[in-house]
Order: structure tokens, then C-alpha cells, then sequence
């Protein structure tokens, strides 16, 4: 295991860990955040910019979509970080950021090539061995929905140039949609932030099919809220691992009361792809 690897309760993960393998792959499914838990948070020194920063910097949309852009940022940004605000406040007015945010892309022109542009200049930069990860999911036909406050369409593309997005792949995020005339007119479904990420809002018949059938889910996300993700589904065996990226001595202590496994300093995928493995040898 490596160094940057930190277990909570070794005893109660063997224990959980026995149990999945004794039930097997056929119980197993995925859930997994994006940016930042699938994908590096820096390369070469640089912290890794966000879709939103490529489309705000990159001169794709209106010249005064910038500006807008930004003042949407400093006017809900203090709701989304101050602890001190109630939960579901700080909610609604994350959700009300990413309405506006909506509004303003449209009126300010996203079309369907900037998405495909954005991608083929910019492409994210998967954690070491997660190519693994995905190869072995799909070749034991175990799903993983991967849940992102980000833009969806600029996932799929990135799985597919990387060929990832298989039909064991599912993706709820927001993702626009295009009119004929390749210009956006909104999202596909409801809006998704920081702190409503769950399994339940997924509509999908085959994978709310799926969840019913497999109740053993290890859970990937870099912030504490990811755990919400599973938080309104039954299931029997969780395991939780974190990624934490920075302010690793601030933080450790809290990720690791939250997390079941916690991965620091931009680490490789390497223990939950050895994890899966053990999980599915039978």
C-alpha cells in the first residue's frame, strides 16, 4: 500500500471487504465524482482548471460573459464555503447560482463545438492505474455512475477520446442540451452542485434496475459532501474512499472520521483498483 494511503478502521474495512467478496461481483456497482477523484487536481505544479474556468477564460462565449460569469462567482461563492450559513441554505443558493449560471450560458451563445473544442485542447488528466480501474469495470460488467457538479458533456467526450464510456458507464451531471442549430437551450435534468449530489435523482429505468440488484457500493469522491451521493438509497456494504488534494495536515483527521480510506497528495488509483480486484477474484 502506498504511503499517501490512510485507513480509519482497518478491522471494520477487512470485515466489509470480506463480506463484498463472498457476495461477489454480481452485488458491486460504483459511485465515483469526477473532477478531482477520477482525475489529477494538478500536473507539472499547476492545479488543473475546471470546465467552467476553460469555457471563461478560453474567449469562447460573449465578451461579457467573463464579467457576468464572475459576479455570479462572488455573489454565491461566500454561501458554498461559509459553514456558519444552515445547510440547506447554503443549498438553495448553490442551486440558484447554477440556475443563474445556466441562464447565462445560453443567453451569452454555448454551442456544441465549444464542448468538443474545449476537450480536444484540454484534455483532463485521468490518476494513474484509473485507466485499470475502468478496464476491469468493464470487463466484469460492474456499473459505475459517476456524479459531477461539472459539465457533462465535456465528461463524455473525455471518455470517449480515452474509449471509457461503455455501456457500463453511466453519467449524471449537467449536461446540455442542443437545439438543431448546435446552440444550448438547457440541461438535460435537474440542476446538479456540491450539495445535492445523491443516486437517487438518476431516472434511469436500467440503473435504478441495477441499484436494486446490487446493494454493495464503493463510493470515490474528493469532498466530504460526495458522501451524500449513496446517502437516500438502500444498500447492504459501503466503502468510502476520499481523495484528499490539499491542506492535507487540516484535514486528515476530519477525512478520515468520514472516509473509510483516504488518499492524499494527488494519489494513484492503485488501491481501489488492488480493492476491486480482491473484491471480484471469485
Amino acid at each position: 500500500m502506498e504511503n499517501n494511503t490512510y485507513i480509519s478502521n482497518l478491522d471494520s474495512l477487512n470485515q466489509k471487504i470480506e463480506q463484498m467478496k463472498k457476495q461477489g461481483a454480481s452485488n458491486l456497482h460504483i459511485v465515483s465524482d469526477f473532477d478531482r477523484t477520477l482525475t489529477k487536481n494538478f500536473h507539472e505544479g499547476e492545479k488543473l482548471p475546471s470546465a467552467v474556468s476553460l469555457i471563461r477564460s478560453g474567449g469562447y462565449l460573449t465578451k461579457d460573459y467573463p464579467e457576468k460569469a464572475y459576479a455570479l462567482f462572488d455573489k454565491y461563492h461566500p454561501y458554498e464555503i461559509d459553514l456558519s450559513i444552515p445547510f440547506e441554505e447554503r443549498s438553495k443558493k448553490m442551486t440558484e447560482w447554477w440556475e443563474e449560471h445556466k441562464k447565462l450560458f445560453i443567453a451569452s451563445k454555448m454551442r456544441k463545438e465549444i464542448i468538443l473544442d474545449i476537450v480536444q485542447k484540454n484534455t483532463c488528466i485521468f490518476r494513474e492505474y484509473a485507466n485499470e480501474v475502468f478496464d476491469l469495470l468493464k470487463e466484469k460488467d460492474i456499473p459505475i455512475l459517476i456524479f459531477s457538479a461539472g459539465i457533462g458533456n465535456i465528461i463524455e467526450e473525455f471518455l470517449k477520446i480515452k474509449n471509457k464510456l461503455t455501456p457500463n458507464v453511466y453519467i449524471l451531471s449537467n449536461t446540455f442540451v442542443f437545439n438543431e442549430d448546435g446552440n444550448a437551450t438547457g440541461y438535460e435534468g435537474p440542476i446538479i452542485h456540491v450539495f445535492n449530489k445523491s443516486e437517487a435523482q438518476l431516472k434511469d429505468p436500467k440503473y435504478t434496475k441495477i441499484i436494486e440488484e446490487r446493494k454493495n457500493i464503493i463510493l470515490l469522491g474528493d469532498n466530504i459532501e460526495d458522501l451524500q451521493m449513496v446517502e437516500n438509497i438502500d444498500k447492504n456494504l459501503l466503502i468510502t474512499i476520499g481523495f484528499l488534494n490539499s491542506n492535507t495536515e487540516e484535514n486528515l483527521e476530519k477525512y478520515k472520521e468520514k472516509f473509510d480510506i483516504v488518499i492524499t497528495n494527488d494519489g494513484s488509483m492503485k488501491y481501489v483498483y488492488d480493492l476491486v480486484k480482491e473484491i471480484i477474484q471469485n
